[in-house]
């Protein structure tokens, strides 16, 4: 399958999805099986689905309150680029919420799965408002 900007919604979509679920068999199916995720230039990427899934559910914050939106903002043959924002609790901190914003490159296969996820972010922690 051709990547569209409306497929990468569609990706985009189930992407947030997992992330707020958290569940492993839905963050798989997102993934090509030799899939490379880099958590930014300076970390070491994750390997292989089994690796990903692996280091998507392992966050011992246990985040809350996940709001998310995100834009695809282009798509060049099999690669797509989107904006996205995030914003979180973790059941450490409740009183603090992690507000993110970045852009995500992302390469798919025929089958519209990643098989290259590149994201950069900026992240800050603000006082939660009380509710």
């Amino acid at each position: 399958m051709k990547l569209t900007l409306e497929s990468l919604s569609q990706w985009l979509d189930r992407y947030f999805k997992a992330w707020k679920t958290n569940d492993p068999d839905q963050v798989a199916g997102l993934f090509t099986e030799d899939a490379v995720y880099y958590y930014g230039p300076f970390q070491e990427p994750a390997r292989g689905r089994r690796h990903i899934v692996e280091r998507w559910v392992a966050d011992p914050q246990q985040q809350t309150d996940i709001r998310t939106s995100f834009e695809p903002l282009a798509v060049n043959g099999q690669m797509g680029i989107a904006h996205w924002q995030a914003a979180f609790r973790s059941a450490g901190q409740p009183l603090v919420e992690t507000r993110m914003d970045g852009i995500l490159v992302l390469h798919f296969d025929e089958q519209l799965r990643c098989k290259e996820h590149r994201e950069w972010y900026v992240r800050e922690d603000v006082r939660a408002s009380q509710q």
